[in-house]
């Protein structure tokens, strides 16, 4: 990080998945949390995991990162898959400075690509080029109540056409029959579901994520195939909290770094 940018921001050094990925972060603003986990324990699509690398070592897959912050995704995923192969954009420069500290404090720069750069304006090099592009973007509503952290703002809040654009620029960037994944606000997923739809994906699967149970969902993970058709499903999905507040077994096993098997009902006899 330079040195104007670690005089003008107070940040954190914090730890997640049970401490398996260490990550300096912003203080104030936008901080990696629950969305960020949930997200990477889905990414599992041409993945293998360290376990059988030794025996699948060809395939390995390329990921794209879009709004990769300060990292914790693309760490998270780094962490559970060995074959993740990430390229991850970030456009904040405070941000992009300590995401390449990141990278190197959590030893991953063989994996981990830092691109510094606009989701929505990516090189041409980058079109079809992915196995699998996710992405936690802006979801609130632009008429929302603004956060006072400029930062903040701008990884939470954006109006449906910005949203549209993430998914038509993730649509862009993934390779035919590959896959794209989101998690946005529960009622923000008419408008990803959309944008899949004009842009040609198919097998759309939402994984809901339920504060509690019998309360609405407060977040949905997203996802579906480029190019392909399928209907769409709906998965079980996670309730995070029992009324005490106290993170139920099944989201404390992914929050220590279990991943979140995503499947397609009528394709359960490919590999996801």
């Amino acid at each position: 990080m330079t040195d104007a940018t670690a005089a003008a921001l107070v940040t954190t050094d914090d730890s997640f998945l049970s401490g398996k990925v260490h990550l300096r972060q912003p203080r104030d603003g936008y901080r990696v949390g629950t969305d960020a986990v949930m997200l990477a324990a889905s990414i599992n699509t041409g993945v293998v995991s360290k376990e059988q690398t030794s025996r699948h070592a060809e395939q390995c897959k390329r990921l794209l990162d879009m709004g990769a912050g300060v990292g914790g995704i693309s760490l998270a995923v780094c962490q559970r898959c060995a074959n993740a192969h990430i390229t991850a954009v970030e456009k904040d420069q405070a941000n992009f400075d300590l995401l390449n500290y990141n990278i190197s404090a959590n030893d991953k720069t063989a994996v981990i690509r830092p691109h510094l750069g606009n989701v929505l304006a990516l090189p041409s090099v980058l079109r079809d080029s992915f196995d699998h592009v996710f992405a936690n973007p802006p979801f609130h509503h632009g008429s929302d109540l603004p956060s006072s952290s400029r930062r903040r703002r701008e990884a939470h809040y954006a109006d449906e056409v910005a949203l549209s654009d993430w998914v038509a620029s993730a649509l862009w960037a993934v390779k035919s029959k590959g896959r794209v994944s989101f998690i946005v606000r529960a009622d923000r997923t008419d408008q990803v579901i959309r944008g899949l739809s004009d842009g040609g994906a198919g097998e759309v699967l939402l994984y809901p994520l339920w504060s509690h149970r019998s309360s609405p969902a407060i977040r949905v993970i997203i996802t579906a195939r480029a190019g392909v058709k399928g209907a769409m499903a709906i998965l079980p999905g996670l309730v995070l909290h029992h009324p005490s507040g106290a993170l139920t077994p099944e989201a404390r096993r992914v929050m220590k770094g279990e991943g979140l098997l995503l499947r397609h009902p009528a394709t359960t006899h490919l590999q996801a």
